[in-house]
């Protein structure tokens, strides 16, 4: 195997001196000699745009730095079609259509992202605005197969920092990415059209999303779906979402699964949208330790750009994107177990009239809601959609316009000082088929409404337990009596078991119940 250093091509590492033409060199070389190890030694080597070639692996030991260049002409696209949206086309390192490409090692890949915001004032959590023009992605890899990025530094990305278009096999080891918590844009890992990729055992701290798995439109029409995605042991930091599917989905995005992770001080956990037509299906996310809240006061509205989320743990939608032709497309078939989940938002679970989201389980989630920013909240918040940000009560789950959803072993626990916005356990309207089973809760505030349902038809409530503070347990509008059953449920902490709004106390099959008592 050829193994190279880029000393020997010329590379300086002073952090002064542009080395991009002696990396490229050495890269350039190690491929034509078949492939082999170009390694990047001690120093802070300066750099624009590298291509990375078919059988090569970029080494970079540990005190080894490849560095952002912050000229825009060094980042002119190389060879080949640029695929990505909105951020532009340049980045750091590229590869394009390469088979067996490799980048290792302890060192450090520099975006320099600091350099292309305002000033850090230490005190705000607002979203920092750019002063650049530009802002180069670190990593951009278009159409690959069988890659490897292993225990490699991603520093301060300007832009995204890991974009992966249609490339296949994939494989990222317990890399670390350290974005600026502030920094706007600055997504962790991106697989775009992308099938069969494993990311395990990363530590991902980003302003923008951590790990997004997404089909945007020119990617979606060169490469297909993006399908058959593993993420495990993995520690995630976000101001916005710590995995994130969508919202771009223009094609199929499908068998996803997320394990035994923990997401900590971040805006959102996992984030479900679909906005461009596609399907979203067959998804799995289980082992979960997920900590939210609010970020930036929701009332600050002289700032261009602004946080998504409002602190839910679990967040799925599927709307219309706004100014958006296409109906939003369908999300079906999702799976949440085992999860710990500590919020100032709620579990969150939206369709559409023309969309509603389809077969969704939560099972064995202790959902604890507790305050922690000092922000006022009592917003939801839909982006991208007509909607936006808008007022409403944050019950501790809501959901609308959804069919066969099953909420199983659940446990709501209201912590401290109660927010004023917060309000039912469960509030749910015009859903198909809901089952409520093992759930055990009551109402933020007391003396009111644990479970409230508006619309919900084919209702299954079995195994519950009201909690102390329960008014009513289950309050429910526009719901036929024939379609209810109400099966061995502790109602005796509640003041009463279940309410009809229109005053009418019809027969409906109830059996095993422990009824408050008189």
């Amino acid at each position: 195997m050829t193994i190279v250093n880029i000393r020997d091509f010329g590379a300086v590492g002073d952090a002064v001196t542009k080395d991009t033409r002696s990396i490229q060199a050495a890269i350039d070389y190690c491929a034509e000699q078949g492939g082999g190890k170009v390694i990047v030694p001690k120093g802070q080597f300066l750099s624009g745009t590298l291509m990375l070639k078919s059988y090569v692996n970029l080494h970079l030991e540990a005190a080894g730095r490849i560095v952002s260049s912050m000229d825009e002409a060094d980042f002119a696209p190389p060879e080949g079609t640029f695929l990505s949206e909105g951020q532009g086309g340049s980045a750091l390192l590229c590869a394009r259509h390469a088979e067996k490409v490799s980048v290792t090692g302890p060192g450090t890949i520099d975006g320099r992202g600091e350099h292309f915001l305002e000033p850090e004032d230490g005190v705000n959590d607002y979203v920092l605005l750019p002063i650049k023009p530009f802002r180069p992605k670190l990593i951009d890899f278009e159409g690959c197969s069988d890659v490897l990025f292993r225990d490699v530094t991603l520093w301060r990305a300007s832009s995204w920092g890991l974009h992966l278009t249609g490339c296949k096999r994939v494989n990222v080891e317990s890399i670390k990415i350290m974005g600026q918590h502030r920094a706007p844009n600055n997504d962790g890992i991106d697989p775009d059209c992308c099938q069969d990729v494993h990311i395990s055992n990363c530590h991902v701290e980003t302003g923008d999303d951590c790990i997004v798995i997404k089909a945007t439109k020119a990617s979606a029409a060169r490469y297909g779906a993006c399908e058959n995605i593993t993420v495990t042991n993995c520690t995630l930091y976000s101001h916005d979402s710590a995995v994130k599917i969508g919202t771009e989905t223009h094609a199929d995005i499908r068998n996803v699964v997320v394990q035994n992770c923990v997401v900590r001080n971040s805006n959102r956990g996992i984030g479900i949208w679909v906005r461009d037509g596609a399907t979203i299906e067959n998804m799995l996310f289980s082992n979960l330790v997920i900590e939210t809240r609010l970020f930036s006061d929701e009332t600050e509205t002289s700032r261009e750009l602004r946080w998504w989320g409002k602190g839910e743990p679990i967040f799925i939608t599927a709307e219309r994107r706004k100014g958006g032709q296409l109906p939003p497309g369908t999300i079906r078939n999702i799976r949440f177990e085992q999860i710990l989940t500590e919020s100032e938002g709620c579990i969150y679970m939206e369709g559409s009239e023309e969309s509603a989201i389809e077969n969704i389980t939560i099972r064995g989630i202790r959902h604890t809601m507790r305050q922690k920013s000092g922000f006022p909240g009592g917003l939801f918040d839909t982006q991208p959609s007509e909607r936006g940000v808008f007022p409403h009560e944050i019950p501790a789950v809501f959901c609308r316009h959804a069919r066969n959803i099953a909420l199983q072993d659940m446990e709501i626990v209201w912590q401290g000082e109660r927010n004023s916005h917060w309000s039912h356990a469960i509030q749910a309207e015009q859903v198909d088929g809901l089952r409520l089973t093992g759930l055990r809760a009551a109402p933020a505030q007391a003396g009111e409404t644990a479970v409230e349902l508006d619309r919900v038809r084919g209702l299954t409530v079995e195994q519950c337990r009201a909690e102390a503070g329960t008014g009513t347990f289950l309050r429910l509008t526009g719901t036929e009596a024939s379609e209810l059953f109400v099966v061995g449920n502790d109602f005796a902490q509640a003041g009463e078991a279940v309410r009809f709004t229109d005053g009418a106390d019809p027969d409906y099959f109830s059996a095993a119940n422990r009824l408050p008592k008189a």
